[in-house]
């Protein structure tokens, strides 16, 4: 996915280009660039769902949809290559049947269950299931029907064709890669890092048998009303302190660093922090924005930093001018959606 990039994002490997639309007619490591979509050793392998498959040799992309953009309510989402006029989807059901699901079940993971205000991929209206990746929540892998240039298109939770946009953006999944589109921003700010918008990162599924591998996403982008927050460094803390990522910048991964080992993909390599512990968000040392960053502390809780442990956390803007992490183990689903938890 790497060599095609053209994206304002360095640590990305996809492209981001963001056209908000409100009208009708939607590793580092070399496990990763050797297209093994287990991840390498160690890595348990996460099923997909298949969609749109007509021809089994047909290109094919793997992505999962995080939902991180505070007032914007549960969405579909279609899809189309640049080869084509016509857009694939809704991918998650549309209201109907959900998508081919043919690898089995995953496994249970770390035992971090998603808070039920994070929102569930699957609900009920009128007696009608309808699928969708809510705020504060993130699908399970999906393996597109096409790969390289794709339009993603956001329609509304239960919508029966993608005529209903909300937003749309491009992005480049190459083919034998995993990779998450965040959604990021406020459909409601005008301009600007808090605008609504797409995100995308190269997901790498090693593990390490006496590390933990954690990724900070830096999705504090504000809202109308507030303004994203500047750079941000990330702790551990239970016992030990240990440093998860030096600096984050506003809608990336965290940056590359030797103080704290993160490679290129944005994943920190750090001593297991046993349970109960917290993590700790404050702005990154060599800041200018004289702390408006708030420095924080989540309660003490249970966070799987142990060994063979693989995290991504997204930073959130939280209601009461804090944070607040979603923190999903990126080794495990939980039905339909990759098993998290909202840290606060």
């Amino acid at each position: 996915m790497a060599s095609s990039l053209r994206a304002p994002f360095p640590l990305l490997a996809l492209v981001f280009a963001a056209a908000a639309a409100h009208a009708s007619a939607c590793g580092d490591s070399g496990a990763s660039d050797d297209g093994n979509l287990d991840g390498g050793a160690g890595a348990p392998t996460l099923p997909d769902t298949g969609v749109g498959f007509d021809d089994a040799r047909a290109p094919a992309a793997t992505m999962r949809l995080a939902h991180v953009a505070p007032g914007l309510g549960p969405v579909d989402f279609c899809y189309r290559s640049a080869t084509t006029s016509s857009f694939e989807g809704p991918v998650l059901g549309g209201g109907g049947p959900g998508p081919r699901a043919d690898a089995g079940d995953a496994e249970a993971g770390d035992g971090l269950d998603l808070e039920e205000d994070a929102g569930d991929l699957d609900a009920s209206e009128g007696g009608v299931e309808i699928r969708a990746v809510a705020y504060r929540s993130v699908s399970r892998y999906l393996t597109l029907a096409a790969a390289g240039p794709l339009t993603i298109a956001l329609v509304p939770a239960g919508a029966s064709s993608c005529a209903s946009l909300i937003f749309s953006a491009d992005v480049t999944l190459d083919p034998g890669k995993l990779a998450t589109v965040a959604i990021m921003g406020s459909r409601d700010a005008d301009g600007g890092e808090s605008a609504l918008g797409l995100a995308g990162f190269v997901d790498d599924r090693a593990t390490e048998p006496d590390k933990s591998r954690v990724r900070i996403v830096h999705a504090a982008t504000g809202t109308a009303s507030r303004a994203a927050s500047p750079a941000i460094a990330v702790r551990a803390v239970g016992a030990k302190v240990v440093p998860v990522a030096e600096r984050v910048e506003p809608r990336k991964a965290s940056s590359a660093s030797s103080t704290v080992p993160v490679d290129s993909l944005g994943y920190a390599t750090i001593t297991p922090v046993p349970s109960p512990a917290q993590l700790a968000v404050g702005p990154a040392p060599d800041t200018s924005a004289d702390g408006a960053a708030d420095s924080w502390m989540s309660l003490p809780g249970e966070l799987g930093l142990r060994g063979a442990a693989l995290h991504t956390g997204f930073v959130l803007t939280a209601d009461d001018q804090s944070f607040e992490i979603l923190w999903c183990t990126d080794t495990s689903t939980s039905g339909e959606r990759t098993t998290c938890q909202l840290v606060r």
